[in-house]
């Protein structure tokens, strides 16, 4: 019933995100003389006019601009979507309808959802106006695409514009290599832009400045003790290798703010990480994204967006040569003496994930992994005989639900979380990676909460939303139960024995102290949650320099990897707060420094 519900959930989610437009208006603030559609001979019925039509985190409201014979201009006026994501769509596809008056316009890579809500508000103006939708739509014949490939030549390519490639990039061109960045969707940053961007590091300059002493021991201890709650039969993380990644973070941490034009707004602890070893920037990862930019773009690297890299060269010895890409002008040879794969994990291909990760496949639609972490570069990369790391796995973000007004609490550790049997299953008060892998060995998990005045504003935002599958309400605990299709009796005991835990301090979990909340008001709900991910542990294996090896360990000549295409040897099953966009960047600088030095070494 579980599988059943949520695809039916998906399904109507997508239909309502590319055909519904809510709340169309005619602009009250339109003050000229509008002819009906029997009084013009033109296309439309001049005037502005407005329309809403559902984006990827909310209504997304656009005003449209006719005089009689043309679309005059298109305004995004207001919107929920993620900022630097949807700055592409919202700059670019406005002015193709205008500059081709016509609704044939393709979406942005990577802003697919945004796109399509600006197409349809369009629409839906163009039908208020009188014009013909159909008419619109049908894209006119052409030919841009050049029938030969355009050729470049340079000294290093980096597969992947996120932090990875960015840092890559960075580093590379300060030791001397000509440089050009693929990236194959129409904005950079990918997992590393939609982050918090805060990176851990142990011993910094920014730590001593502020007063905090801190050790790679300290961060070791944690590390062990995490790793520890995940598979025992693992042969990951590699500590040797965890421990040059923290010396080598460090360096990392320091060479951003040096060399690639970053700043830190401040070095704190984060949740259930009390250590401040995390450096934030000033606005998370996407500023993060922008200072590196920035750098890149000083130097006047070549950055190519919307380029998609399809396959590696190599000559007649298995040497890789450089990199097959396509792009709107048609197909793309880039020559180049090295490539580096920073094309981040899978956690975005179905195909992939079917094939390493299925218990995570049916719960894909709400990673919150970047829409180009489709594991490219690693088939690319296996296709030459690259070794792949044995048992990947997710990098847990705790859980999401499929209705939106519940995602604000999806990390609200005084919550109470049941499985199908109506039973706990863990102390909710731990870290969000470790969450998503207890949620996902389970067939169903329910947050149960209360109708204490605490729960009340969240309470009155999911009204509206009832009936739902999603969501069970009972005014007993027993009648929850039976709207949960769990047993009576069971959570009955399940909720008493957590009350009377809360009342004594003594949690059955050892949950602490104060993040114990009773739940014993009625009514009563229970909302339905999916374990969420946010990218993978796996890829091609690297050595100490990031070279790809072969199931040998033979090197394969010129190629590097690094981030989430590289990361697996770092964990066994449990992401550390930090560590995912300090490796991405650290593996992105010392890899392009060593193609670099390369490069200039004739090797």
């Amino acid at each position: 019933m579980k599988m059943n519900l949520k695809r039916v959930g998906f399904v109507l989610l997508g239909l309502v995100l590319i055909l519904s437009v809510v709340g169309c208006s005619k602009s009250a603030s339109d003050t000229n003389s509008k002819p009906d559609a029997t009084e013009t001979s033109g296309k439309y019925k001049a005037g502005t006019y407005t329309a809403t039509a559902a984006g990827n985190n909310g209504d997304v409201t656009v005003e449209v601009v006719f005089d009689e014979n043309s679309i005059v201009s298109v305004t995004v006026k207001g919107n929920n979507e993620t900022e630097g994501l949807s700055d592409t769509p919202f700059e670019r596809i406005p002015q193709q309808i205008v500059e081709g008056q016509t609704l044939a316009v393709d979406v942005v890579s990577g802003a697919t959802n945004s796109s399509k809500a600006i197409l349809a508000a369009v629409e839906d103006c163009v039908k208020q106006a009188g014009g013909d939708v159909d008419a619109l739509k049908v894209a006119a014949t052409t030919d841009d695409k050049s029938q030969e490939a355009t050729e470049l030549t340079t000294d290093v390519v980096i597969i992947g514009g996120g932090g990875t490639g960015l840092a890559a990039a960075g580093s590379a061109f300060e030791n001397g290599a000509k440089v050009i960045v693929l990236e194959k969707l129409a904005t950079l940053g990918g997992s590393t832009g939609l982050s918090g961007g805060g990176i851990s590091a142990t011993g910094t300059r920014f730590q001593k400045e502020l007063g905090f002493e801190d050790s790679p021991e300290s961060w070791m201890e944690l590390w062990k003790e995490r790793q520890n709650t995940s598979n025992p039969d693992s042969k990951y993380p590699d500590y040797d290798r965890v421990l040059t990644f923290m010396d080598d973070a460090v360096d990392t941490t320091h060479w951003l703010v040096d060399n690639m034009n970053h700043k830190y707004k401040s070095v704190e602890g984060y949740g259930v990480d009390p250590v401040a070893r995390l450096h934030f920037p000033e606005a998370g990862g996407a500023s993060l994204i922008a200072n590196m930019e920035k750098s890149l773009k000083d130097r006047g690297i070549d950055i190519l967006t919307e380029t998609k890299a399809t396959e590696l060269i190599t000559d007649d010895k298995g040497d890789v040569i450089g990199v097959v890409a396509e792009n709107a002008e048609g197909k793309l040879i880039v020559h180049a003496k090295k490539v580096i794969i920073a094309s981040g994990g899978f956690a975005q291909s179905k195909e992939l994930m079917e094939r390493f990760l299925p218990q995570f496949v049916e719960d894909i639609g709400i990673s919150a992994a970047a829409a180009g972490s489709t594991g490219d570069g690693i088939v690319m990369a296996e296709k030459l005989g690259a070794a792949l790391y044995e048992d990947p796995w997710v990098i847990g973000l705790g859980m999401g639900s499929l209705i939106p007004e519940l995602r604000g609490i999806e990390w609200d550790t005084t919550k109470v979380l049941v499985n199908e049997k109506g039973e706990r299953f863990m102390n909710e008060n731990s870290h969000y990676a470790i969450v998503t892998n207890k949620v996902v060995l389970n067939e169903q998990v329910w947050m149960v909460i209360d109708s204490s005045e605490a729960n009340a504003k969240l309470i009155s935002s999911i009204e509206g939303q009832l009936p739902n599958a999603e969501i069970a309400v009972g005014n007993t605990i027993e009648e929850l139960a039976t709207a949960m299709q769990v047993p009576q009796d069971v959570l009955v005991k399940t909720m008493d024995t957590f009350n009377a835990g809360v009342a004594s301090g003594k949690d059955v979990f050892e949950k602490e102290a104060k993040t114990l909340v009773s739940v014993d008001k009625g009514p009563f709900y229970a909302f339905k949650y999916y374990p969420k991910t946010m990218g993978t542990f796996g890829g091609v294996k690297v050595d100490e320099d990031y070279r790809v090896v072969k199931e040998d360990g033979s090197i394969i000549n010129n190629l590097y990897a690094g981030g989430e295409a590289a990361n697996r040897y770092l964990y066994n099953q449990v992401y550390m707060s930090g560590s995912a966009v300090q490796y991405a960047l650290t593996s992105g600088r010392l890899s392009g420094e060593h193609a670099a030095k390369a490069v200039a070494e004739g090797k």
